[in-house]
């Protein structure tokens, strides 16, 4: 027995809100008559919020009128008369003036799980996956209810050093990075003065430290076979070119000119933030031979690839058998890509131009590395009978 709120996505971004019943065996709905718009503002958001409560209500409502006409003539009859009468009266105070507002729960006092609920109604990005793997986290941290009066400074802190330890890289700071969303929208939302989380300072994994392509390994790994050719050939070029995951899944032919052998994009990660978003890139031969590997249409795809999870897993597998004992995910090509150009001789200005970084803040932290390859090629020299 069960009564669930479930919603059904409309046109127009709106959904409808209704009730999934599965009572004694039989599985029905119940429309609610509520209806939530699309949060292109914050009274739209204020008004979908307050719905969302109110459609709780009634659901909890109607459990309890079903659970009083079938169950309470089990009672003994003394309790029955008694508690029915108290019952109507209760039920005759509370519909007196139908027209009274809800009396919903003190702000402070929310559970914010219920809302984490809302917020993720209403988000609408690509990485929603992430906004629910980072409440699941919460809930493991903090089991529900939570009130949010309780989320403080410290819990906050607590919470990201809970992430970092059960989480490995940059995950722990993206993940604390979209609670801290949350939390803005409950101070949008007036459910908090301020943020609680906000000024605490994310010790950031340095990305640099992942694995890097020598040149021997990136000819090993192109003399070895891959399972998916379009994961390999996507890979190879990153290497070549240095972009980035999302910009080589959604790069078309009419991004390249094969006579000029250039490359012309806007950078997805930076669009819309930075003026150096747009991105103009000389192409190597390397590059241009695995582009017209394929050919199609200048609105089709040049690589057609699989989940980016599923890509990462056929990658282990090539540099596995390829002998290659490094973790490499599909962001080490761009490292190699950068450290490369570096390595033979491009300024930092330069490497950060083809990279498409805003400024050489973001390049410079390649230069040790480079560093080291030479302190490695001086230690590589032959000893002399001194």
């Amino acid at each position: 027995m069960g009564i669930k709120l479930s919603k059904r996505k409309l046109k127009k971004g709106r959904f409808s809100l209704y009730l999934d019943c599965n009572l004694e065996g039989k599985r029905f709905k119940e429309s609610l008559g509520i209806t939530l718009e699309p949060p292109t503002c914050k009274e739209a958001r204020q008004a979908n919020c307050v719905k969302w409560q109110l459609a709780k209500l009634l659901r909890a409502r109607r459990e309890i009128d079903y659970l009083h006409t079938h169950y309470w003539s089990k009672l003994p009859p003394l309790f029955q008369v008694s508690n029915a009468q108290r019952h109507s009266d209760e039920e005759t105070e509370t519909l007196a003036n139908p027209n009274e507002p809800i009396d919903l729960q003190e702000p402070d006092s929310l559970d914010f799980f219920l809302v984490a609920a809302s917020y993720q109604n209403i988000y609408h990005r690509k990485d929603f996956r992430m906004v629910q793997a980072v409440f699941a986290y919460l809930k493991q941290f903090h089991a529900s209810p939570l009130p949010i009066r309780d989320i403080t400074r410290s819990f906050c802190t607590d919470f990201f050093c809970f992430l970092q330890d059960k989480l490995h890289g940059n995950t722990p700071v993206n993940y604390f990075k979209k609670f801290k969303m949350c939390l803005e929208y409950c101070v949008e939302e007036n459910l908090l003065p301020a943020n609680p989380a906000r000024g605490i300072r994310l010790s950031q994994y340095n990305d640099v430290t992942k694995e890097i392509l020598s040149t021997k390994e990136l000819i090993k790994l192109t003399l070895t076979p891959c399972r998916n050719p379009e994961v390999k050939r996507a890979f190879l070029f990153s290497c070549q070119s240095g972009l980035r995951w999302c910009d080589v899944q959604d790069l078309c032919y009419k991004n390249i000119d094969f006579a000029q052998r250039h490359l012309t994009l806007v950078q997805k990660k930076v669009a819309g933030h930075s003026q150096k978003s747009v991105l103009h890139l000389h192409l190597n031969e390397n590059a241009i031979r695995l582009l017209q590997e394929s050919h199609g249409a200048p609105d089709d795809p040049v690589f057609r690839l699989p989940s980016h999870s599923y890509s990462l897993r056929l990658i282990n597998e090539w540099t596995a058998h390829a002998g290659l004992r490094k973790h490499i995910s599909f962001h080490c090509a761009r490292h190699t890509f950068i450290t490369s150009i570096m390595a033979r001789g491009a300024s930092i200005k330069t490497a950060a131009s083809l990279a498409g970084h805003s400024s050489t803040r973001h390049t410079e932290k390649y230069i040790h590395i480079i560093d080291k390859q030479k302190q490695q090629a001086v230690d590589s020299l032959p000893p002399l009978p001194l």
